[in-house]
């Protein structure tokens, strides 16, 4: 009996055991399944942006196939190609999808801002009536911090990852403690432009592909690392110098010389000359100084005077004249690098 008993216990919590692990990979599915649906409200809003800012009434996009633009059917989206033919409107765990396009700002106009939800129904919860708090840890996982919850310790608002939105005013309904969303924006640089929470709300997230089009200056403390290359409009300064033979890393850094001009490059471990400009020349009579027997003047067009640039040596390369000469002894001079 004792056996039996035991027996009957493991396959109790076995069950039990199995029936978590089911209902978690459905919360999963289901928030795959919310994501096909988002994508397809941020295609709506993407397409008919500069419309849904100018909407006067619910039924100006009539004419395109929406009935109600604030209220957009997945029928109408999969009718104008925005949702794929197979999605299905009955989803994991038994729930359906709503989909509230909202507004903010100065509407319509062009200032006016669009943003849509697509939530679930009903909310998850559990059989007591409580928030089904697993449940919904879950699909915030499986939704890679996209997910908006309304939370009972605040009803009136969808929480997510440094986010808060008011819930909308219409269906009140749908807004129960438990429900679980993402929201849907316009991309940047779209009519409508921002999205659920205002300018505030267009973070950046781990792996994003959106390119965040920073119109101000960036500070950052660490590297900087690109997949493919680094282009820069401008140019690209280099602030602390380096001594030619001083160590360095890592292997095939850049960096310039601490005096003079020219490029540095890493190579085993220590600083090498990699490029230098030319250092020029000049010309230098015992009589005229820097001046030509025509009197213009003969100076070192890199350094504007008769001498080298730091870092390069004078290295004598023609002589004509004499010292007794009348006209004098003209030397012509050429600037080497010194490594």
């Amino acid at each position: 009996m004792a056996v039996a008993v035991l027996g009957l216990v493991l396959a109790i919590w076995a069950g039990q055991e199995w029936a978590q692990r089911a209902r978690a990979l459905q919360a999963r599915s289901l928030a795959v399944w919310m994501g096909v649906a988002r994508d397809a409200a941020e295609a709506f809003l993407a397409r008919h942006a500069a419309d849904l800012a100018g909407a006067a009434a619910a039924d100006a996009l009539a004419g395109q196939g929406y009935a109600d633009w604030t209220a957009p059917r997945w029928e109408e989206l999969r009718a104008a190609g925005l949702l794929a033919g197979g999605w299905q409107a009955a989803g994991p765990l038994r729930r359906t999808l709503g989909l509230r396009v909202a507004r903010e700002g100065e509407c319509p106009g062009a200032a006016c801002r669009v943003w849509a939800l697509v939530h679930a129904r009903p909310a998850l919860r559990t059989a007591a009536g409580g928030v089904d708090e697993a449940l919904v840890a879950e699909w915030l996982q499986a939704a890679e911090g996209r997910g908006l919850v309304v939370w009972p310790r605040q009803p009136g608002f969808l929480g997510g990852a440094g986010l808060r939105i008011p819930v909308p005013e219409e269906g009140a309904a749908d807004w129960a403690a438990g429900v679980v969303a993402l929201a849907a924006r316009t991309p940047a640089g779209q009519g409508g432009g921002a999205g659920a929470g205002g300018d505030d709300e267009a973070y950046l997230r781990v792996r994003d592909a959106r390119d965040p089009d920073f119109q101000g200056d960036a500070t950052v403390q660490g590297a900087v690392r690109s997949g493919t290359r680094l282009a820069a409009r401008d140019s690209l300064h280099l602030e602390r110098g380096w001594g030619v033979g001083e160590p360095c890393a890592p292997e095939g850094a850049l960096g310039r010389p601490r005096e003079g001009a020219g490029v540095l490059a890493c190579r085993q471990g220590y600083w090498a000359l990699a490029a230098r400009p030319a250092g020029g020349g000049y010309m230098l009579n015992s009589r005229r100084g820097c001046l030509s027997a025509m009197g213009v003047p003969s100076v070192n067009p890199v350094t504007g005077a008769c001498s080298c640039p730091t870092g390069y040596a004078m290295t004598q390369v023609a002589e004509s004249g004499s010292l007794t000469a009348p006209e004098g002894l003209t030397v012509g001079y050429l600037c080497l690098s010194q490594k």
